[in-house]
């Protein structure tokens, strides 16, 4: 008997409204759960896990525009290459094109679906493309973006997608799944792999990936096959919150217990990986509900959440001392970038010059309290 292939009419019909665009305004400071961000050639890409992709215009830090919002439901995270967004949309994968102010749909990656109930609705298979035309958000005010994105991005502490050379890897809770995205606007998936527990973030250097999971941080070799790339070792703790980021042969990672993340103890790791098989922690450092981080050596921000933020100097990675903290904001998640300091709020942005990292100096603010 012949097997036959259905989508569900929920996802059809929900798939087609994303193609043909809903009538979206562009993003003013209307963040309902922001958990992350991307940074790409002078544009700002901020994931909101209820609302979707708000884009701005950060060409100037000093005067940030609103651009578009992209609706998706259970977005974590983006990535962009040669002027091709991805984005998630709980499992699926949305490969969108910023087109002016609106955005349009190239195609859209579906992982397996079981049709609830089962019946004659069978399955759609893994990897199915269904191309998509047209554009999205058809927003009121046109707005010209002074340059195209990119070659590629980089994302926040709380990434989610990482870029490195053709591959875009993607964490999807338990799995990371693998594109080859050597053609940017028609991503292949290659590989899923099993972590096996729920992994929260993403960081790659030139060789590695590193992952922050609830149980650890785990390195992954990507050298001999980045398609494939395969775990060499770990750092195991009790269950915690855990974003990374890596400068140098140093991990810097921290740990935050309390409700859905666990009963670890606020603190920051610096971890040597001087031996990737091998990596050690060198220092442990308490740290008041520590959130996202960024680092630029010899400094390292880290956000303690509705404490503010904490700047330490890492000049000597065994021994981290905090020198600087402001508490006049709560704080999610960093990206630093030359002298510019992105920082998501869990309402809004800020955006400061940090070219005295020990005295942030205000460029502009979305959200709650901005002019």
């Amino acid at each position: 008997m012949k097997r036959r292939f259905r989508t569900p009419m929920l996802l059809i019909v929900s798939l087609a409204l994303f193609a043909v665009g809903w009538s979206s305004p562009a993003p003013q400071s209307g963040l309902a759960y922001p958990v992350n961000m991307t940074l790409a050639d002078g544009r700002l890409f901020v994931s909101d896990q209820y609302l979707g992709v708000f884009v701005y215009d950060v060409g100037d830090p000093a005067a940030p525009t609103p651009v578009t919002t992209i609706p998706l439901k259970g977005n974590r995270g983006t990535a962009v290459k040669d002027g091709i967004v991805y984005a998630n949309e709980d499992n699926a994968l949305h490969v969108l094109r910023i087109v002016g102010n609106s955005y349009e749909t190239v195609m859209t990656l579906q992982p397996e679906y079981d049709v609830p109930g089962g019946g004659d609705g069978g399955w759609l298979e893994p990897g199915v493309i269904q191309e998509r035309n047209g554009l999205g958000c058809a927003c009121g005010q046109h707005l010209e973006l002074a340059s195209p994105l990119g070659p590629a991005s980089v994302g926040s502490s709380f990434a989610t997608f990482a870029l490195v050379d053709d591959f875009l890897y993607r964490i999807d809770y338990a799995t990371l799944v693998i594109y080859d995205v050597a053609v940017a606007d028609k991503p292949k998936e290659l590989k899923r792999v099993d972590i096996g527990w729920e992994i929260e973030t993403i960081y790659p250097t030139d060789n590695f990936l590193l992952l922050g999971g609830n149980r650890g941080m785990y390195i992954y070799d990507r050298r001999s096959d980045p398609a494939a790339p395969h775990e060499i070792a770990r750092i195991e703790h009790v269950r915690a919150c855990d974003p990374v980021v890596v400068s140098g042969p140093v991990a810097y990672v921290t740990l935050r217990g309390g409700s859905v993340c666990g009963n670890a103890p606020d603190e920051l790791l610096c971890v040597s990986m001087t031996d990737p098989d091998q990596p050690t922690v060198i220092a442990r450092k308490e740290l008041a509900t520590p959130f996202g981080l960024a680092v630029s050596e010899p400094f390292l921000y880290v956000s303690n959440g509705l404490r503010g933020y904490t700047l330490l100097d890492v000049a000597r990675p065994a021994s981290p001392l905090p020198i600087a903290q402001w508490t006049d904001w709560g704080t999610k998640d960093f990206i630093w970038s030359g002298t510019t300091l992105y920082v998501l709020g869990f309402d809004g942005l800020r955006f400061f010059d940090v070219s005295d990292p020990r005295s942030p100096k205000l460029l502009a603010m979305l959200g709650p309290g901005a002019s």
